[in-house]
């Protein structure tokens, strides 16, 4: 009999292989391949455990889509409310007109948010993502703080030891395999004293917004699944005291989303906080799988009854459901120009206007279904053969 030895990325227990999970992408996508799920028991953790941060890279560089993409519209409202919690976070715990490092600041939205609302203290934001990062210094006219953007990634931060006041890494965390260089690098260029903010989805509330069957799940860069008990640990081991805990549902142009947000101090005794567990997040995970794998049953059933199958929105859940179809003829479209130049396992990515309406239409994105419905409508699919994934 073999023994499951994996130790969990965040507490340093025993977790083990419980789940996988059948991941497709376009062209060599690094997702091309069945994700091990493991959970550990002891924290909670949820995790990925055979990706590393190497494929990950090559997913950011040759595969991301985030600067085209209107929710991380840096002007939405929703957004600007985002930041504004995030900003009233730093304020209540006595970092008001601090220094911030904005790790993974993608547009550059919360730093330059701050700066042009009257924040007294230069910014600096990193990326791996060059293709959406600003590639200028920006300056307030007013007062001459500063904010400057420049490429680098969380595993190897550009600033000296014990240089930077405040690290903020919103929606960074579930995205990097190796959790301890992270921190460690950010224990690293920390001053004493200094402190860091970590926002991640709140794996333990993702009932609370399911969006869709595999939405959380489907979302293949997300490698981890915390929760709060999981981000405790990981920080307490790497020499951070947690001050805060704090769990919200935060907006988004397309949806509201609960949100887990930790601020951490560097250095002193770490101290026990009154936090609450959520679900349980494999249970979450399974369920997912289950509803998928009736969807994928009732496509499977639908189409035989008609001529043809067509997917509408090369989407993170469609490259879920895809891989559950078998051999099923169909045909792919997405409105995106970059897309169409694109294939999955051979099929074309065609221009929705140029695909003739016949059989089954699937609209795969589960946020953008209503626009994607409409346009079918106005392009001769009939109402009765437009079948959405829920």
């Amino acid at each position: 009999m073999t023994v499951d030895k994996r130790i969990c990325p965040t507490c340093h227990q025993s977790s083990s292989h419980f789940l996988d999970w059948l991941y497709s992408g376009l062209n060599a996508s690094v997702f091309n391949y069945t994700a091990q799920f493991c959970h550990c028991p002891s924290c909670g953790l949820i995790y990925v455990d055979n990706i590393d941060d190497e494929q990950l890279a090559h997913f950011y560089a040759d595969e991301c889509s985030y600067s085209e993409k209107a929710h991380f519209d840096i002007t939405s409202p929703a957004n600007i409310a985002k930041y504004t919690c995030y900003r009233d976070v730093m304020t209540n715990y006595g970092l008001a007109n601090v220094q911030v490092t904005d790790v993974g600041c993608g547009r550059g939205g919360f730093l330059l948010w701050l700066n042009a609302n009257g924040w007294q203290a230069d910014g600096h934001g990193v990326d791996v993502d060059i293709k959406s990062m600003p590639n200028s210094e920006i300056q307030q006219k007013d007062d001459g703080y500063v904010v400057q953007f420049q490429q680098g990634g969380a595993l190897s931060l550009p600033y000296a030891e014990d240089s930077q006041q405040l690290l903020t890494y919103f929606h960074v965390f579930e995205h990097i395999r190796d959790i301890d260089a992270v921190l460690n690098e950010a224990h690293r260029v920390l001053e004493s004293g200094g402190h860091i903010l970590i926002e991640v989805p709140d794996a333990e509330h993702y009932s609370k917004q399911p969006v869709g069957s595999a939405f959380w799940i489907g979302i293949r860069e997300h490698i981890y699944h915390f929760s709060a008990q999981a981000l405790i640990a990981a920080l307490n081991r790497h020499g951070f005291n947690v001050i805060s805990v704090r769990r919200d549902m935060l907006p988004t142009p397309e949806f509201d989303y609960p949100s887990l947000m930790v601020l951490a101090k560097k250095g002193g005794v770490n101290t026990d906080l009154d936090c609450e567990s959520g679900d349980d997040i494999a249970t979450f995970v399974v369920s997912s799988q289950q509803a998928l794998l009736k969807q994928a049953e009732q496509i499977t059933l639908l189409v035989q009854h008609h001529s043809a199958l067509t997917f509408w929105g090369c989407s993170a859940e469609l490259f879920s459901l895809l891989p559950l179809l078998g051999d099923l003829d169909f045909a792919l479209c997405d409105a995106s120009v970059p897309k169409q130049q694109s294939r999955y396992k051979g099929r074309p990515i065609q221009d929705p206007s140029q695909i003739k309406p016949e059989g089954i239409l699937v609209v795969a994105p589960y946020l953008h279904s209503d626009v994607i419905e409409q346009t079918a409508l106005s392009l001769g699919w009939p109402q009765q053969l437009i079948y959405r994934l829920t």
